[in-house]
């Protein structure tokens, strides 16, 4: 077996290396010379007018001359060899509304131009990399598809990146405390234990997997909201391109680019929590929340860079939900010619939060038991990412991505009691660590075969790493290997029937146990009757392999629940996912998305109750493969936008979620919501402008802890108003939970009050 890896590991670097080296530079025209006398030059740059981002692969052209160029990674174009006259000059890129001016050129003379492309108001004209590993737009998507983009962020009210993600038809976010998600699920997919144990949504940055070695979840808070340039949220099963953990759908976070000149960004922002009634109240101190975030980009020569800094700190709104969380990253593109790029991006991030547990009572919803409020975590999280890409000819595009991933964890428990004066209590000093690593490639080769075929195959490989301590409570130290390859063909049976055919092959080891293979194959079609109507549908197979967690672990550390290991645990499957909607553009400013989804589940990874089985006397779970289930249900989304002064966006989800096993009582799949909606206007007049969001979740029908006390239904809403006092200021004032609604998403764990954030934003 390490023969193998290392066959793999020098194939790989060998891609790399001819990539880099050796391929030819087909079909880019190469420098000449200009007859400065008869003909004249167009050169210039494309950006996007919002956010200064340059564009790539914009086409720039003069439309009666049946000449032009397509942009490079930095925007720029040059079009050459052009005859004096009247010419209309043409920009254009998926995603963003024409730019068209008429320009008068002179023999001999060069004409520079700057075009700043606004991005379109309709959001099925959207661009998404994430449902097809290739841009395409969001109506021609093959899934349901929802993209945030940075205007969204900014008019929000959005401090940390799962509040980002809570009006996703579809999607519900389980929290804990402030800065702790337990759990984040589209469509009923994932389970809600804790530390992202049985999560079943696949996070990536950049097209790079962002989840824990240990437990396979993703660290969804600690994702820096002022570095995103979009998020695509991708919903279904995507095991044929991604692999394993992708049953439930995808999550992609664009990292921003560089700028295409030098721009700095300052953001403050403060607020309070609103206190409770008195007599609930843990402190009578001022709860405060504030933030921090600076941003640097620009370009020198061939490299373009971006640097952000940011810091979030809340004093929490119940007892044991403070925190303070810092973030750096970086990012570096270089471009070796007109058709090579290199990205490099390198991300720390720290957090020191206390550890969240249940409140004591319904009398006490607000206070934790003594003997926890001394308990709190501290992560440290550090990535470093490599991308090459290069676009040799016109049909052909190949990238290789090296990408590694470190979370240091660390609990303490007991630090304040050493005297063991609280009953209860842990021995003091006890702390556990968890040192997780990731390390991955990616490695894609895009072929045009011809007009009808578009063909992806690829390399995805990856070592995951634990090393943990006391290996009585934790996992020891264990490391899984997975290789997988992907193959998908894109194929144009008519000019208005597009079919995807994928299929992924895993290969996935856990060191010194057991050794799985997993085939995923997809099919999907799109239908494209008129241009503002598309019909698709989607057939196909998931599967997650147990995480290091599910295998080894002993204790779950916020309950004290013991488990006993299993790591023979096998992969869970998916054996039919099934998906069909439609997409439709009424008139020019209303885009309608109609999706009916089906998914059947086999060998559910599940908590069981093994007591009476070994024959102890205390509670005993081990993790094993049980359930089947089928989900079912439907989803609508509108996207209004009647004019630039004002937008809106509105959502419903209906989900049934059955669990099929043997000797059932009730077939309820627990921690479902049946009904959720929510939505989001934005009103702009002048200088000023005014978002409002709701969501609504129905009761909670069925639990696994705490049967007397399901959460209840609720609504919430949040409100952000911004003034812009210059080009360069910007006020805002946010309010969380307006209506100071008091609800719960997870028992026992009460969501905050009325809050409001002060915000400034300046840019120069």
């Amino acid at each position: 077996m390490p023969c193998k890896h290392r066959q793999i590991q020098t194939g790989v670097f060998l891609l790399m290396l001819l990539a880099i080296l050796g391929m030819p530079n087909w079909g880019i025209p190469q420098n000449g010379r200009v007859d400065q006398k008869a003909s004249g030059v167009i050169t210039g740059r494309v950006y996007d007018a919002e956010t200064m981002e340059p564009l790539a692969f914009a086409d720039v052209f003069l439309d009666s001359a049946l000449i032009g160029s397509a942009t490079r990674n930095d925007g720029t174009f040059i079009i050459r060899y052009v005859k004096p006259g009247t010419y209309k000059l043409i920009a254009r890129r998926i995603g963003y509304q024409p730019y068209e001016e008429i320009i008068q050129l002179q023999p001999g003379k060069l004409l520079s131009r700057n075009i700043g492309l606004k991005p379109t108001v309709v959001k099925a004209e959207e661009v998404t990399v994430t449902a097809a590993r290739r841009e395409q737009t969001a109506q021609m998507a093959p899934a349901s598809v929802m993209i945030i983009n940075t205007r969204d962020l900014r008019e929000r009210s959005v401090v940390t990146f799962d509040q980002a993600l809570e009006l996703v038809s579809g999607l519900d976010v389980y929290r804990a405390s402030g800065i702790s998600v337990q759990s984040l699920s589209i469509r009923g997919s994932s389970d809600v234990a804790g530390g992202g144990v049985g999560n079943r949504v696949l996070l990536l940055i950049d097209g790079r997997p962002a989840l824990t070695s240990d437990s396979g979840g993703a660290l969804w808070s600690l994702i820096p909201t002022s570095f995103i340039e979009q998020v695509e949220v991708v919903k279904g099963a995507f095991s044929s391109l991604y692999g394993s953990t992708a049953m439930g759908g995808v999550i992609n976070v664009i990292t921003r680019r560089p700028t295409y000149k030098s721009l700095t960004t300052v953001d403050l922002g403060y607020g309070l929590y609103k206190q409770p009634h008195p007599q609930l109240r843990f402190t009578n101190d001022p709860l405060e929340q504030s933030l921090l975030e600076i941003s640097h980009s620009g370009r020198k020569g061939q490299v373009s860079y971006l640097f952000n800094f940011s810091r979030k700190q809340s004093d929490g709104y119940t007892e044991n939900t403070a925190y303070k969380f810092y973030n750096v990253f970086g990012k570096l593109l270089y471009d070796f010619r007109e058709n090579r790029n290199l990205e490099v991006s390198l991300n720390w991030s720290t957090s020191d939060n206390d550890y969240p547990h249940t409140w004591m009572s319904n009398l006490q919803p607000y206070r934790v038991l003594p003997k926890y409020r001394d308990d709190r975590q501290k992560k440290n999280v550090y990535s470093a990412d490599v991308l090459y890409w290069a676009v040799p000819n016109t049909k052909m595009k190949y990238s290789s991505r090296f990408y590694f991933y470190r979370t240091a964890s660390r609990s303490f428990f007991n630090e304040n009691d050493p005297n063991y004066t609280i009953p209860g209590n842990q021995p003091f000093g006890l702390r556990t660590r968890v040192d997780a690593d990731k390390f991955g490639n990616i490695t894609q080769l895009d072929y045009f075969l011809n007009d009808q075929h578009y063909l992806i195959l690829g390399l995805d490989a990856q070592i995951d790493r634990v090393f943990s301590d006391p290996d009585t409570i934790m996992y020891g130290d264990r490391q899984v290997n997975n290789v997988a390859l992907y193959l998908q063909d894109e194929w144009e049976v008519t000019p208005n029937l597009t079919a995807t055919l994928g299929l992924r092959y895993d290969w996935n080891h856990l060191v010194g146990g057991i050794t799985q293979g997993q085939l995923s194959p997809k099919i999907a079609v799109v239908y494209h009757p008129r241009s503002n109507l598309a019909v698709r549908m989607l057939l196909g197979q998931a599967f997650r392999a147990p995480s290091i967690a599910e295998r080894f672990f002993q204790k779950e550390l916020s309950g004290g629940t013991l488990f006993k290991p299993n790591p023979t645990l096998k992969a869970e499957k998916m054996d039919f996912s099934m998906e069909t909607g439609v997409r439709w553009h009424l008139g020019q400013w209303i885009d309608l998305d109609l999706a009916y989804f089906r998914y059947h589940y086999r060998d559910m990874i599940y908590w069981v109750e093994i007591s009476a089985e070994e024959g102890v006397l205390y509670t005993l779970f081990q993790v094993r493969n049980l359930n089947k289930a089928f989900m079912q249900g439907l989803e609508v989304t509108a996207h209004v936008g009647w004019s630039p002064y004002f937008r809106a966006q509105a959502s419903y989800t209906f989900l049934d979620a059955r669990d099929q096993s043997d000797n059932r009582l009730d077939d309820l799949l627990a921690y479902r919501v049946r009904h959720s909606f929510s939505f989001s206007s934005t009103l702009s007049y002048g200088r000023f402008s005014l978002n409002l969001t709701g969501r609504y979740k129905s009761r909670v029908e069925e639990v696994f802890l705490y049967p007397m006390e399901k959460p209840d239904a609720f609504f919430v809403m949040n409100a952000k108003l911004q003034a812009r006092v210059s080009e360069a200021v910007q006020l805002s004032l946010s309010l969380r939970n307006l209506l100071d609604a008091k609800y719960e998403e997870l028992a026992r764990y009460r969501m905050p009050g009325r809050n409001w954030l002060l915000g400034l934003h300046y840019r120069f």
